[in-house]
């Protein structure tokens, strides 16, 4: 694998969530990334129309994804979770404006729906983005109701959709259940993404708290080499890219965070192979 052979993924943690999109436009065109990530609040903060912002982005030769979808089933939206307001149709409307080539979606807290329930819904948000040529990948995270890798993965095969897969965070994996069984056995055909980082010997807080002071990939103590192995080895390193949410990139400029994240990422993928 070439470094060229991947599709690079700029998300917006790593340059900080309150940076400007034309700063996040302008660090994915100079650093080689094909894809940039939007929240709902970037889109509805952003002075124009999805559509005017889409076609933006696009113009630049960058693609958009669409991340943060947090109301695909019901329920009360959490409070304190701006994302969370975000109506469903609302969501899936903005995708269509942009025409994001991907849509990012996350449990809630907390979620009382059997499991089969929440597979149809994630199966009609894949067919609804079907219909504007995006993939639909589910995150898990260990501070949300659907936690780890088997859970998510077993909501996306239930749900048995070709666009619908899995975005798989490497700080949300190590600081939840690094389960290296289920990754071994996981298709490299269901995980869409993968976003790199790292983390520190003790939590900073709550595993909540610590999710904002990442570490540059190699600058913390997860073995990274060995869960990028696996993922090479199954065929799931095609869009990748850092996610360093980090006081230490945020007070870098975009260009900056952007560059020696995609650097750091780039040389632990060729330590995985080498």
């Amino acid at each position: 694998m070439h470094e060229n052979d991947i599709e690079w993924a700029l998300w917006a943690g790593t340059v900080g969530y309150g940076s400007s999109i034309e700063g996040r436009l302008a660090a994915a065109v100079e650093g080689g990334f094909r894809r940039i990530s939007l929240s709902p609040i970037d889109v509805a903060s952003a002075g124009c129309t999805a559509t005017e912002l889409g076609r933006t982005v696009r113009a630049a030769g960058v693609d958009i994804e669409l991340e943060g979808f947090m109301s695909w089933y019901p329920g009360e939206p959490p409070a304190g979770m701006p994302l969370a307001a975000f109506g469903s149709d609302e969501v899936l409307d903005m995708a269509e404006a942009l025409q994001a080539t991907a849509l990012t979606v996350l449990a809630r807290p907390t979620c009382d729906l059997p499991v089969a329930d929440l597979a149809g819904c994630f199966a009609a948000v894949c067919d609804r983005a079907a219909g504007i040529g995006a993939r639909v990948q589910l995150e898990f995270m260990p501070v949300m109701a659907i936690s780890d890798l088997p859970s998510a993965l077993t909501i996306v095969e239930t749900a048995a959709r070709a666009n619908g897969g899995l975005l798989f965070d490497t700080w949300h994996f190590f600081r939840g259940n690094p389960d290296f069984a289920a990754l071994e056995a996981l298709s490299g055909e269901r995980v869409f993404s993968v976003q790199v980082s790292d983390g520190g010997a003790t939590l900073e807080g709550s595993v909540l708290e610590d999710t904002f002071h990442r570490r540059l990939p190699g600058e913390g103590c997860f073995d990274l080499v060995r869960v990028l192995q696996v993922l090479d080895r199954i065929g799931a390193l095609r869009c990748v890219g850092p996610e360093v949410i980090s006081p230490a990139t945020a007070a870098m400029s975009p260009v900056a965070a952007a560059g020696v994240g995609r650097e750091r990422t780039w040389e632990l993928i060729s330590r995985a192979r080498s």
